[in-house]
C-alpha cells in the first residue's frame, strides 16, 4: 500500500492513493466540482458536492485509488459488487471488481487494477507503464477455457515475478469489448507481456531473467 492522501470534508473523508492512480480521469470527467488537479493547493474538495454523489464517483474509480469514508466510523462508503467480474483493458491492466485477497491482503476497496505489461513498479498493481511501454493487446482473447456457472465467493489472488498471476474464485471474464465471455471458477493471466496466449499465461515468463527493460 502506498501513501494515503486524505481529504476531508465537513460529512465525508476522501482517501487518494497516488501509487494506484493510473489517470483515467473518470472522476475529473464525472464530478469535477470535486476532483479538479488544476487547481491551486488541494485538487479534492469534498464538501462541493453531496456526500451519496461523492460515495458514487469514487466507488467507480477503476483502480481503488479513490475511496469514500464514512466521517463516523471510518467504514468504507462502497457495497460489494453482486458478482466478482474481471475485465480486460485493451493495451491495459486488467480490471478487477470483487471481494477479494491479494497475496493475502485484503485491498482498501472492491476495486484494484493489476499489472499486464510486467514493467510495472508496484506489482502486482498496474501503475501506468504500459503506456511507457507501448504493450500491445486488444483484450480479445483468441481461445478460453469453458466456461462455467455463476457462483459467489472471494477471488484469492496471488502473483508471482515474473508470472504468471493466478486468480482463483468465481468471476465474470469481460473482454476489451465489453462483451461477458463466461464465469470461471479460476484462470492464470500473464504479468509479463510475453504470453502469445494474452490474457492467459503460456509460461513465457519462463525465460525472462528479472523485470523486463523499461523503455524511455
Amino acid at each position: 500500500m502506498g501513501r494515503i492522501h486524505q481529504y476531508r470534508g465537513e460529512h465525508v473523508l476522501v482517501e487518494f492513493e497516488a501509487e494506484r492512480c493510473i489517470h483515467t480521469g473518470d472522476c475529473v470527467r464525472n464530478l469535477p466540482e470535486v476532483f479538479n488537479p488544476r487547481r491551486k493547493g488541494r485538487w479534492i474538495h469534498p464538501d462541493a458536492a453531496d456526500v451519496r454523489r461523492i460515495a458514487e464517483v469514487c466507488a467507480q474509480c477503476p483502480t481503488g485509488a479513490l475511496r469514500a469514508r464514512s466521517l463516523d466510523d471510518g467504514r468504507l462508503l462502497d457495497q460489494p459488487p453482486g458478482y466478482n467480474s474481471i475485465q480486460i483493458v485493451p493495451d491495459g491492466p486488467l480490471y478487477i471488481h470483487a471481494r477479494m485477497r491479494i497475496n493475502d491482503q485484503v485491498p482498501p476497496s472492491y476495486r484494484v487494477a493489476l499489472c499486464r505489461c510486467g514493467a510495472s513498479r508496484a506489482i502486482p498493481f498496474c501503475d501506468g507503464s504500459h503506456q511507457q511501454q507501448m504493450f500491445e493487446d486488444n483484450g480479445r482473447p483468441a481461445a478460453l477455457p469453458t466456461p462455467g456457472k455463476a457462483t459467489r465467493g472471494e477471488l484469492d489472488i496471488r502473483s508471482h515475478r515474473p508470472g504468471p498471476l493466478r486468480i482463483s474464485g468465481p468471476f465474470l471474464l469481460i473482454d476489451g469489448e465489453g462483451k461477458a465471455r463466461g464465469h470461471y471458477d479460476g484462470l492464470s493471466f500473464c504479468c509479463c507481456g510475453s504470453s502469445r496466449m494474452k490474457p492467459l499465461c503460456d509460461g513465457s515468463h519462463a525465460a525472462i531473467k528479472g523485470p523486463p527493460a523499461r523503455r524511455p
